[in-house]
C-alpha cells in the first residue's frame, strides 16, 4: 500500500522492535498480546506489503482495521515498555486528522487504576505536544484546539493506559495524533460513559468475560457531509473545521468505539464484537444500550473494514449480530 508510510525514531525502533515485536499471541501476561492469524480463507487481511519491518509486524493483529489504500495516510505505532505495541494511529496528513486508534486490553497491559499523568503548564504543545514518530513537516505549528471551544478529545483514553501503571503509555496518549475536537458536553458526557463502560468489560464486571479486547475508536473524517455537531438543544451546528491553513483540522459528526472479545478458554474460547456508534452531541447519557451496533453496521456506516485479520468464517459471523455479552447489562 504505497500511500501508506510509518515514521518512527530509528533508535525507538533499535531499542523495540526486537524486544517488542507484534504478531505475538502467548499468554504469559495472562492475556494475548495482540496476535496475527494465517491469510488462508482471509481474502482481506492486511498483509503489509510495501510496508518496513516494523508495521509489517503489527498491521496483521487482531486489533488493525484494513488501512486505507488511497490517499496520503500514515500508520504510526507507538512502542512502550513492559507492554510492546501501546497503540497504533492511521493519520491523515492532507486532512491533519486521525482516521482512528487501536489497540489491545488484557491483564499485561492494564489494571484497574485509572489515573492520568500530572497536567502540565499552560502553553501549545507541553500538554499536548505533536507526536514525535511523525515526521515533522507535519507537525502542528499552532494548536487549533486552543481558543477553539472544543476539548481535546482522547481517542484512546488516558485511563485505559493509567499513569500509576505505566508512565511512558499514558503520556503517549496526550500525542496530538490521538486527538479529535470534541464539545466538552460530549467530552466528559456519554463518550466518557463508553469509555467506561469498555473498561468495565475489560474488569470483567457482571457476566462479561474476557482474554483479550481488541479496541478500534475513531471519528467520521473522510467525508465533509460527516462533520459538524449537534449542540444541547438537538440542533445540528454547521462547524466544520477548527484551526486554519495548515492547522485546520475537521469536526467529525459521528463517533465510533469498535470491540472484539476473545473469550477465555474456560467459556469454551471464540469471539464475539459489537460496536458504540453515536453523534457528536452534548448530551451526559449514560443509558448506552440505544448505541450498540453490530460491526457490520459500523463497517456500513464508516466505510471501514473492521477487524479483518480475522479468518473470513470468523468475521463473517461474528460482526453480523452484537455479541450477547455486551448487551448484559446496559440499559
Amino acid at each position: 500500500m504505497k500511500h501508506l508510510r510509518l515514521l518512527f525514531y530509528a533508535l525507538a525502533f533499535s531499542l523495540t522492535f526486537t524486544a517488542c515485536g507484534g504478531g505475538d499471541d502467548d499468554d504469559d501476561n495472562g492475556g494475548s498480546s495482540g496476535g496475527s492469524t494465517p491469510y488462508s480463507n482471509n481474502i482481506n487481511a492486511n498483509t503489509g506489503e510495501g510496508q518496513n519491518a516494523l508495521v509489517k509486524s503489527y498491521v496483521t493483529n487482531l486489533e488493525f482495521p484494513h488501512l486505507k489504500e488511497s490517499g496520503n495516510n500514515i500508520v504510526i505505532i507507538h512502542i512502550a515498555n513492559g507492554i510492546g505495541m501501546n497503540y497504533a494511529v492511521e493519520w491523515d496528513a492532507d486532512k491533519h486528522s486521525q482516521r482512528w486508534s487501536c489497540y489491545t486490553m488484557h491483564n499485561g497491559n492494564s489494571s484497574s487504576i485509572t489515573n492520568r499523568k500530572p497536567k502540565e503548564s499552560n502553553g501549545e504543545f507541553t500538554e499536548y505536544p505533536n507526536d514525535p514518530f511523525l515526521d515533522s513537516k507535519y507537525h502542528f505549528t499552532h494548536d487549533p484546539y486552543y481558543g477553539s471551544g472544543f476539548d481535546h478529545g482522547h481517542i484512546f483514553p488516558s485511563a485505559d493506559r493509567a499513569y500509576g501503571y505505566n508512565e511512558q503509555a499514558n503520556r503517549q496518549t496526550f500525542y496530538m495524533t490521538n486527538m479529535q475536537p470534541q464539545v466538552n458536553g460530549f467530552n466528559a458526557g456519554v463518550w466518557a460513559n463508553m469509555e467506561a463502560q469498555v473498561r468495565k468489560w475489560n474488569n470483567q464486571a457482571g457476566t462479561f468475560r474476557r482474554d483479550v479486547l481488541y479496541i478500534v475508536k475513531g471519528g467520521t473524517i473522510d467525508s465533509e457531509a460527516n462533520y459538524g455537531y449537534i449542540d444541547a438543544s438537538g440542533n445540528y451546528i454547521n462547524k466544520k473545521y477548527i484551526g486554519s491553513g495548515d492547522n485546520r483540522i475537521p469536526v467529525p459528526l459521528y463517533f465510533y468505539m469498535a470491540v472484539l472479545c476473545k473469550k477465555p478458554q474456560e467459556q469454551g474460547g471464540g469471539y464475539e464484537a459489537a460496536a458504540f456508534w453515536i453523534e457528536h452531541k452534548n448530551s451526559a447519557d449514560d443509558k448506552l444500550l440505544k448505541y450498540l451496533v453490530s460491526i457490520d453496521e459500523l463497517e456500513q456506516k464508516t466505510g471501514i473494514d473492521f477487524f479483518c485479520n480475522l479468518p473470513d468464517d470468523i468475521e463473517n459471523s461474528v460482526e453480523k449480530t452484537i455479541g450477547a455479552s455486551f448487551k448484559a447489562g446496559l440499559q
